[in-house]
């Protein structure tokens, strides 16, 4: 079991360190405000401007108070008459649902990446403000995930490895997410 730990982690660590290596040193290094293009397909800066709405609501009516209060899929719909998916924020393996249900209903700039792989598009949100207001950094996750879990700050950079949840759905649907008995497979032959 200890080997194939270690194959899962090098196989992750191989697909993703570059990005998770440019999301650390973006998260720290760059000023609130300013966009940092990191090095994936088709990453593209931008910025948007527009109404925080939950996609699900938005979509087909089905509505929960505050946007889910962090727990739904939210998005921005511009005064053009698009709504964007946020699907991403600077924390590891996050959405950004923490980042914009606190605006629910309210207009605000956010800006960050478009990035595209085989014809879907994505937006990461590196910050977020108010009209008006002062540039906040989109990492309001970790500070989220350290309060529900009551885990110790220093683990919520990495909070993927520490969190229950993610450990039972990894231990019943394996690590590929095809079940345990495809992981094993998979890890064997590697």
């Amino acid at each position: 079991m200890a080997n194939k730990i270690k194959l899962t982690n090098r196989f992750i660590r191989s697909l993703f360190l570059p990005l998770i290596a440019s999301a650390v040193i973006t998260g720290c290094a760059t000023p609130a405000g300013e966009v940092d293009v990191w090095p994936i397909t088709n990453a593209e800066k931008s910025g948007l401007t527009g109404q925080v709405v939950d996609v699900l609501c938005e979509l087909n009516g089905n509505c929960a108070d505050n946007c889910g209060e962090g727990t739904r899929q939210l998005g921005i719909k511009t005064e053009a008459g698009g709504t964007v998916l946020v699907a991403k924020n600077l924390s590891n393996y996050s959405g950004a649902a923490e980042e914009l249900w606190n605006y629910c209903g309210e207009v605000v700039e956010v800006n960050g990446l478009f990035t595209e792989h085989q014809g879907v598009r994505f937006f990461q949100a590196q910050n977020v403000r108010a009209p008006d207001g002062q540039w906040q950094k989109a990492t309001r996750f970790l500070d989220v995930w350290t309060e529900r879990t009551g885990k110790p700050a220093s683990l919520a950079k990495n909070w993927q490895y520490h969190d229950e949840v993610v450990n039972e759905i990894i231990e019943r649907d394996g690590r590929l997410g095809l079940g345990p008995e495809a992981d094993q497979d998979y890890f064997e032959s590697q």
